[in-house]
């Protein structure tokens, strides 16, 4: 079965045409369920190695280009992906599964409207309008209390003020707030933020479903984009956000959150081959 790893801003993710339902029918052969056939591709050292994996299927609308279904690394379904979203973008238009540079796909969180720049290096996808906004709310921990905001930009996602960003224990904060009581049964994305200028933040975030700290997360970098203009520790927008991968995401967004648009690099790391053999 051949697929493609690609990634955006240090968010990776395995893509594979699946309009034919040729995973489906592989699944019914290797006698597996498709979590577990999503974890052991994602799993690193023994498998491809991603933070998730995405499946490129025919549209349920005919205006629309594709639909995909999206996982995180441990097999369970995601409505939404920022960064995997403009990696499809890609994938489909240097397959030729779309050939026009504006295009519409279908998620669990709705209809995604992307624009395809220098060839697909560059991809602006237009998220769905956020929602579920509160901002200072405490969050009490073992011993102690940190003030939260919240914004759900496709996916839910916490966002934490932080003056030193480069010491915090991501991984340590980002599980407690996770698994917290406020956010159960679903859980929440855990965004730490730092202004850098007027118009520019440091990210970092934990994100569920991978379970750790990730290089980036786009649905998480535009809830925090979001928050901190709303909040004022910012004052300028489009906002750069700049992941801990690296590479900045580009946040853009009105006065009402409207529209808000997610911009950024997309690198194609290598096609392959899978082998059956990681299921054994």
């Amino acid at each position: 079965m051949e697929f493609t790893k690609c990634q955006g801003a240090g968010n990776d993710f395995i893509l594979i045409d699946n309009r034919d339902g040729k995973v489906q029918k592989k699944l019914q052969e290797l006698g597996i369920d498709l979590p577990t056939f999503v974890q052991k591709i994602c799993k690193f050292h023994t498998g491809v190695g991603a933070d998730g994996l995405i499946l490129i299927e025919k549209p349920d609308n005919p205006q629309n280009d594709f639909k995909w279904q999206f996982f995180n690394a441990d097999g369970s379904a995601a409505e939404m992906c920022g960064n995997g979203s403009r990696c499809a973008v890609r994938f489909v238009y240097e397959k030729g599964i779309v050939k026009k540079e504006h295009l519409k796909f279908e998620t669990l969180a709705g209809v995604i409207e992307a624009w395809i720049k220098d060839k697909g290096r560059v991809v602006r996808v237009q998220l769905t309008k956020p929602f579920d906004l509160k901002l200072n709310f405490d969050i009490p921990l073992e011993g102690e209390t940190l003030k939260g905001n919240f914004l759900n930009t496709g996916v839910p996602h916490v966002v934490v003020y932080t003056e030193n960003l480069k010491d915090l224990n991501v991984k340590k904060y980002g599980s407690l707030i996770r698994y917290h009581k406020i956010f159960s049964p679903a859980g929440t994305n855990v965004n730490f933020i730092e202004p850098l200028s007027e118009n520019e933040i440091a990210i970092r975030t934990y994100e569920r479903g991978v379970e750790d700290e990730t290089l980036a997360c786009g649905t998480g970098s535009t809830a925090a984009a979001i928050i901190a203009y709303l909040q004022g520790w910012i004052k300028q927008k489009p906002v750069k956000v700049h992941t801990k991968g690296g590479e900045v995401l580009i946040i853009d967004f009105d006065e009402k959150l409207e529209k808000v648009f997610l911009e950024g690099k997309v690198y194609k790391v290598f096609e392959g081959i899978l082998s059956y053999e990681i299921f054994n």
